[in-house]
């Protein structure tokens, strides 16, 4: 998965290039009209629909650039708990959870495989017969009663579920309607977590016994506290500069990241078949127009940043290298700096590249306290 993603310390996130990254889509069954049932969503080699608007050639404003050096920032302790630590391997130990036969009655929170066959005054309806169906009881997939009638059926069991499609259904001709779904139990599996020991650490990590394991965990959670920690110092100290400059962001410029923005999600959206509006609610949960209207204020944000971080990067003589962006590349998982440069463009990768180096000479040169 390769994602590049230019990060504005205010607090605001600007729309990058993303492969692969995205929700999948999603379509509904006959059986499941409450809920969605993901289905897989084929990534085409389409070509882009729409153009972007080369940044490099927009005039983003005016600044007259104030203090930006001595500013004063809290940084808040850092510490992990045991119970973290905890949290933390349980979310490990629940990752590699396996769906294991049991010989009982279904329970809430088992996988049932079933045969099932919907009929509506005697014939069987369209879109309600299904073979080998595997179904999480309690995840809502299908229409009200119909996972719970499942429940302490056992492996063999045949059941006749007399159910209603809700008023509200889609389809005209079941809605409100009764009918029968004749259901067989093919198997009943249970999620089983693997226990925390040694066997479990040396087949899923690259270490040899728990308490290396622990240890790394701590480690690792603690490093990500820091840098979260290091990440709000910096937001914190731009904000203090941007209150000291006088930022005027020039109006074409916000319009064209606004723009750059709905191109890239409207191109996103065509690999999988799908229009803008659609893809932004499937990806984001937004509605089109509060999406848009999220995406123009922080386009704004981003003009004004990148306005006060230039202006600075100017003044103290921050540049890009070549070495720079290797070292990008290879943290976002690119082959190299030509397939990232194209993925993303030639200007993102640089204005990410110089919008750290001068917040790191931010951090580097106020006055931290703990």
């Amino acid at each position: 998965m390769r994602k590049f993603l230019n990060v504005c310390m205010c607090g605001l996130v600007a729309a990058a290039i993303m492969t692969g990254c995205s929700k999948k889509p999603v379509a509904e069954t006959t059986a499941a009209p409450e809920t969605t049932v993901a289905t897989e969503a084929t990534e085409s080699s389409a070509q882009e629909t729409a153009p972007t608007v080369d940044l490099s050639k927009v005039d983003n404003g005016t600044i007259k650039l104030g203090n930006y050096k001595g500013i004063e920032a809290k940084r808040g302790a850092v510490e992990v708990t045991d119970e973290e630590v905890q949290q933390a391997i349980q979310s490990d130990l629940a990752a590699h959870e396996k769906d294991a036969e049991v010989d009982r009655a279904v329970q809430s929170g088992d996988v049932v495989n079933i045969d099932f066959v919907g009929k509506k005054d005697g014939a069987a309806f369209d879109g309600g017969t299904a073979q080998g169906y595997d179904l999480t009881i309690g995840a809502n997939q299908f229409i009200p009663g119909f996972e719970e009638g499942i429940i302490g059926a056992k492996k063999g069991d045949k059941l006749s579920l007399d159910l209603t499609f809700p008023q509200e259904y889609n389809n005209k001709d079941l809605a409100g309607k009764p009918v029968v779904f004749e259901v067989t139990v093919n198997t009943i599996k249970e999620k089983q977590t693997p226990e925390l020991n040694d066997a479990f650490v040396q087949e899923n990590t690259k270490f040899k016994t728990v308490d290396e394991y622990k240890e790394d965990k701590k480690t690792t959670l603690l490093q990500n506290k820091n840098d979260q920690a290091d990440q709000t110092v910096k937001s914190d100290i731009y904000d203090a500069v941007l209150a000291n400059s006088t930022v005027e962001a020039n109006q074409e410029a916000i319009d064209a990241n606004v723009e750059n923005v709905v191109a890239r999600y409207t191109n996103q959206a065509a690999t999988y078949g799908m229009d803008f509006a659609s893809f932004i609610t499937a990806f984001t949960g937004m509605k089109e127009e509060d999406f848009r209207n999220t995406v123009k204020t922080q386009a704004e944000g981003i003009v004004k940043q990148r306005l006060v971080l230039n202006a600075i990067a100017e003044k103290e003589g921050i540049t890009v290298s070549d070495d720079d962006r290797k070292d990008v590349a290879v943290k976002m998982g690119y082959e190299d700096v030509d397939s990232m440069i194209k993925a993303a463009g030639q200007y993102e990768v640089d204005d990410y590249i110089i919008s750290n180096k001068v917040l790191d000479f931010l951090k580097e040169n106020a006055k931290i306290t703990e």
